[in-house]
């Protein structure tokens, strides 16, 4: 788990915490994580958003002028993804109550272990979706 608990609010507005490379690999410890052993250097290097935000001195979406951009409605309606759907509302609610109230309710939200194992469940068939439709070479 991340030593850092804003690290489990992504600039995208995913909640990290339940995210199956974190929950269930222990390979991402969220977009912020510079350990250098997990999976959120490869995450950020890959990530669109994350290089947008960062650039323009952003901690997410929520804080940009131009949100909801294109970029991020094209992110959060990704076909193969559909975990990705929460986070314009996520996005809206950090707006609204800020990022650590938020990161509140998502610990009281996915406390439900049935709710959890649903996602985690989907969040694995959007992986292989991926893999089947990007193989890797």
């Amino acid at each position: 788990m991340p030593s850092n608990r804003e690290n489990l609010a992504a600039p995208c507005g995913l909640y990290c915490g339940v995210c199956s490379d974190l929950v269930v690999d222990g390979v991402c410890h969220g977009c912020d994580c510079d350990c250098g052993q997990c999976a959120a250097g490869p995450h950020r290097r890959a990530c669109d958003i994350y290089r947008c935000v960062t650039e323009r001195g952003l901690e997410s979406c929520a804080e940009c002028e131009d949100f909801p951009c294109t970029r991020i409605i094209q992110f959060a309606h990704d076909p193969i993804w559909r975990t990705h759907l929460p986070v314009l509302e996520n996005l809206r609610r950090i707006r609204h109550i800020g990022v650590e109230a938020w990161l509140d309710e998502q610990e009281a939200y996915w406390a439900d272990q049935r709710r959890l194992d649903r996602w985690l469940q989907l969040h694995k068939e959007c992986g292989a979706r991926y893999e089947q439709t990007y193989p890797s070479p």
